[in-house]
């Protein structure tokens, strides 16, 4: 049975199951359900058929036809993977190879690992773009919009990143006002470990969740600070500490 077949099929029986006598909010609950399956038999029927061809042209139609679907981010990944741009409409931004690298680079220097630099986005880098979405109050998509990739590309690069050899320097002899501020919080081990854990939830890995704000979690917290738009000093404040340890 060909899809277009069994959509019409499974439609028909969805329908015959509703008795006569129905009142008319069941009859417009059960219609609801039907065309909601209809469109997702639609969507998938349509995306297998760009796979069977697998063209630019055949992912570029998918996304004409379902701009919002199931499949649209894979079809808008092999667009551009294949060297087209995005149809007019149907969400997302076109990147060339090379800004698909730096993309990662960039989100992988910010604390949110894509599990590779090599400018295929697969579900490492959408989960990747999604977690950088939430931390800056965007919907997360987990596909870029033209002003989000340029914001990523215009942003400071890994060069900017706090080194662990000079914030372990400024902790050790006390230097700075960050530092000292946040001495004065009068962090416990609880508390340091509800931070570790408060930033690993959001996608910035601090090397382990022991209370002891070593290296990797400075890094960790210069990169979430850096990514909520905050000065990347790697020392928190009060309401950062309030920010972090809040589910």
């Amino acid at each position: 049975m060909t899809p277009s077949l069994f959509i019409k099929a499974a439609t028909v029986m969805v329908a015959m199951a509703v008795p006569a006598h129905a009142d008319d909010t069941v009859k417009n609950i059960v219609g609801g359900i039907a065309k909601q399956y209809l469109q997702q038999e639609q969507d998938r029927a349509a995306f297998a058929q760009a796979q069977s061809v697998n063209t630019l042209n055949a992912y570029q139609s998918y996304l004409r036809q379902f701009p919002n679907g199931a499949y649209a981010s894979h079809a808008r990944d092999r667009v551009e993977r294949l060297g087209g741009t995005t149809p007019a409409g149907s969400g997302g931004v076109s990147l060339s190879a090379a800004d698909r690298v730096e993309v990662q680079r960039r989100l992988n220097a910010l604390g949110y690992s894509t599990g590779g630099t090599d400018g295929s986005f697969g579900p490492g880098t959408r989960r990747a773009i999604a977690l950088w979405q939430r931390d800056r109050n965007y919907a997360q998509t987990g596909t870029l919009t033209r002003a989000q990739a340029t914001e990523i590309l215009r942003g400071r690069s890994t060069g900017d990143v706090p080194s662990a050899g000079s914030a372990a320097a400024a902790e050790a002899d006390g230097g700075g006002s960050a530092a000292q501020s946040e001495r004065a919080l009068g962090l416990s081990v609880a508390q340091r470990s509800a931070v570790q854990a408060g930033l690993t939830r959001r996608g910035f890995d601090t090397r382990g969740v022991d209370g002891t704000f070593g290296p990797g979690t400075r890094r960790a917290i210069a990169n979430w600070q850096r990514a909520n738009d905050l000065s990347a000093t790697g020392y928190l404040t009060g309401p950062q500490f309030q920010r972090l340890t809040t589910r």
